[in-house]
């Protein structure tokens, strides 16, 4: 049996005076200076040989900073590719990425065999690869399986130049026993949504994002060329757009069939009563296989799917009503989150006693604690629908996945998610609080360093704040927190003034359920000084210049505000009221970079 691919692609729009084109089934056809290999029964197989269909690139493509990291494949001075996972959000063009590659290495006739394979499936890679294996080997197995083996063995024996680039692998599951070979002449392109620590392990991260805000202007410039009366607010559109790829071409194909520019696109995109379904051109330009709105569709189906099963897509939806550019991780194990996590559970088991279904227990405990929240927002970070640090301490989600979570959540749970969310950030955060704190005014004009004590509230130690354990402490009674007094070592800067405020961020109350801790703001007061007073900078006092011959003038000593002596020159002809200015030794300027940045000392004759 001869096992054939899922999909028959086109023939090669334009093979060149001297590149080889591709048959109906997206094998290499060679040309007559290529050399061939004889099976019986078969057609002869021609080096460079081609399977599979490499999507054209797209219309006015950017060769981006990814091309270069894809493009460094050496492992340092050794001369073994290594395989490279090309990783990222949906729509940044990470297929592009590995397409422009194989185009580049197929035109620079730098690889033999070119191999592009669906990973969307086991079967779809199983199936190039039987196809692949029957063309070089000249054996067409029963068994894709089978066809499979054979082809890897030859992939680690062959003296000849391959690629294989496996395109939006959905389950790394999939390849399992099926990846390529690591050899001196091979090399492997993965493009994926996943970023489990099993598929990168071993292999090269190349970390694809969104365009850089340059990049997606320049694109729009290139796509509208032809028109630059709809350039208006093009930058602009851009931010609207969070600089993804995807959502640029599909807003370029738009505005052009509607005649729009993109400053009347920014308005429909504003309104929110429009979805984003609505904003997509009835074509979708680039070979795109779904609208902006529906590309992420899949990866929170599977992420929904991963252990804890069903949190994940309650848990962006919590998200997607709160600050795309980071929030912290606590908010999302907070009781008001982990309560509208238990909505996606569906409805508790009524108790088996008839009596007790009657009763209302003392604290509704939800049946999700805070270790299953983060494990879902582990599980939807590995299929890049969110971001998280390395020390997992906050959460970001680009403003589009965020607005098509949004439309995504049934009308009987829109109020709740938005005010889920609101308490959720509200229970998150601790409350801040504001300390009044007297200084002189040398203390003020060249910096301090004093103990400061406040009241307040700590993490509970024995539960963490955290959720089940909260309910059964006792330490806390199940506040997640204790009152108490800490006391802080403040280095007040020079230059401070009466009024000024410092903050101390997240010195102040302790969230309730783990959260970060409010911000304390240490308010100065400054002391009256019985010789100097203050304007802004400057420093004024008062001389009793009785000594002074004030026709002839003279010299007085005068003390600084740090303690240096000073000798004033009075001009000739000085009477009371005659105001002296001594450069420099004044006030030392706040977050001045030149110490020596001081106001003015002016002295006034008594």
């Amino acid at each position: 049996m001869t096992t054939t691919p899922s999909t028959t692609p086109s023939p090669d729009p334009d093979p060149g005076p001297d590149r080889p084109g591709v048959d109906a089934r997206g094998v290499q056809i060679g040309d007559h200076n290529t050399q061939h290999n004889h099976f019986a029964g078969r057609t002869p197989v021609s080096w460079p040989h081609r399977v599979g269909l490499v999507p054209g690139l797209a219309d006015q493509r950017l060769d981006r900073l990814a091309d270069q990291d894809l493009a460094a494949a050496l492992t340092g001075e050794q001369t073994v590719m290594v395989c490279q996972v090309l990783a990222g959000l949906g729509g940044v063009g990470k297929t592009q990425l590995a397409a422009n590659l194989a185009h580049q290495w197929w035109q620079h006739r730098r690889v033999d065999l070119l191999l592009w394979a669906s990973a969307t499936s086991r079967s779809a890679v199983l199936t190039r690869y039987a196809q692949a294996a029957a063309d070089i080997t000249g054996v067409e197995d029963p068994n894709p399986e089978d066809a499979a083996v054979r082809l890897l063995a030859w992939l680690s024996s062959t003296d000849r130049r391959w690629l294989v680039v496996l395109d939006d692998l959905t389950d790394p599951q999939d390849l399992t026993g099926l990846w390529p070979p690591t050899t001196p002449t091979g090399r492997t392109v993965v493009t994926t949504r996943r970023r489990d620590a099993a598929l990168l392990a071993g292999r090269r991260l190349v970390d694809v994002g969104v365009f850089d805000p340059a990049e997606a202007v320049t694109y729009l410039h290139a796509k509208l060329a032809g028109h630059p009366d709809r350039l208006d607010q093009a930058q602009e559109l851009a931010a609207d757009l969070g600089f993804l790829p995807l959502a640029l071409a599909q807003a370029a194909a738009y505005l052009m069939d509607r005649g729009l520019t993109c400053g009347e696109y920014r308005k429909r995109f504003a309104d929110r009563r429009r979805r984003l379904a609505e904003l997509m051109p009835d074509t979708l330009p680039d070979g795109h296989q779904a609208t902006v709105a529906t590309t992420w569709s899949l990866s929170i189906e599977l992420a929904d799917a991963m252990a804890p099963a069903g949190l994940a897509r309650p848990l962006l939806e919590l998200a997607s009503h709160l600050d795309p550019n980071g929030v912290p991780t606590t908010v999302f194990t907070t009781l008001a989150a982990l309560r509208y996590l238990d909505r996606g559970l569906g409805p508790p088991p009524r108790p088996a006693r008839f009596l007790a279904a009657w009763r209302k227990p003392p604290q509704a405990r939800p049946r999700v604690g805070a270790a299953d929240a983060r494990d879902a927002l582990h599980c939807l970070q590995r299929l890049s629908l969110i971001s998280l640090p390395a020390d997992a301490s906050e959460v970001r989600v680009h403003a589009l996945v965020q607005r098509a979570t949004r439309e995504q959540i049934p009308p009987d749970r829109r109020a709740v998610a938005q005010e889920s969310a609101t308490a959720a950030l509200r229970q998150g955060r601790g409350t801040d609080g504001i300390l009044r704190f007297d200084l002189t005014l040398e203390q003020a004009a060249f910096g301090h360093e004093a103990p400061i004590t406040v009241d307040t509230a700590v993490t509970c130690d024995r539960c963490q704040g955290e959720i089940p354990a909260i309910f059964d402490c006792g330490t806390c009674a199940g506040q997640g927190r204790l009152k108490t007094r800490r006391t802080l070592t403040l280095k007040f800067p020079a230059g401070l003034q009466d009024g000024m405020r410092i903050r101390l961020a997240n010195q102040y109350e302790a969230g309730r359920y783990g959260g970060v801790g409010g911000d304390l703001y240490v308010e100065i007061h400054e002391l009256p000084h019985d010789r100097f007073t203050r304007t802004g900078d400057d420093l004024h006092c008062t001389l009793d210049g009785s000594g002074i011959d004030h026709a002839a003038g003279g010299v007085l000593p005068v003390v600084g505000l740090d303690g240096t002596p000073l000798r004033v020159r009075v001009p000739p002809r000085a009477h009371p009221g005659t105001r002296i200015r001594v450069r420099g030794h004044g006030v030392p300027h706040l977050r001045q970079t030149d110490p020596a940045g001081r106001g003015d000392l002016y002295l006034t004759l008594g």
